[in-house]
């Protein structure tokens, strides 16, 4: 259990390092960063939440949240760009 919580959290430490190098050293590229992001977000639910454990239900809803955050932020920074 605690093997593969620290294997998690050194995945996220190492993406971290590298959305930081990508955009400091390559700030053209700094786009790229969302992919990490996403690398992020995937390590968290199935290493700390571990919901591939939980019922389909619950995933449903996790998915749910996910969509509509996903969004808001859309919604919101289109709003934003085009002020």
């Amino acid at each position: 259990m605690s093997q593969r919580l620290f294997i998690v959290w050194i995945g996220l430490l190492a993406l971290l390092a590298g959305m930081v190098g990508l955009a400091h050293f390559f700030p053209a590229y700094a786009w790229l960063a969302l992919i990490g992001s996403a690398g992020q977000v995937v390590l968290l639910l199935g290493g700390f939440v571990r919901l591939q454990d939980h019922p389909a239900l619950v995933r449903f809803f996790a998915l749910g949240a996910g969509f509509w955050i996903v969004l808001m932020f859309t919604l919101t920074l289109a709003d934003l760009f085009t002020r």
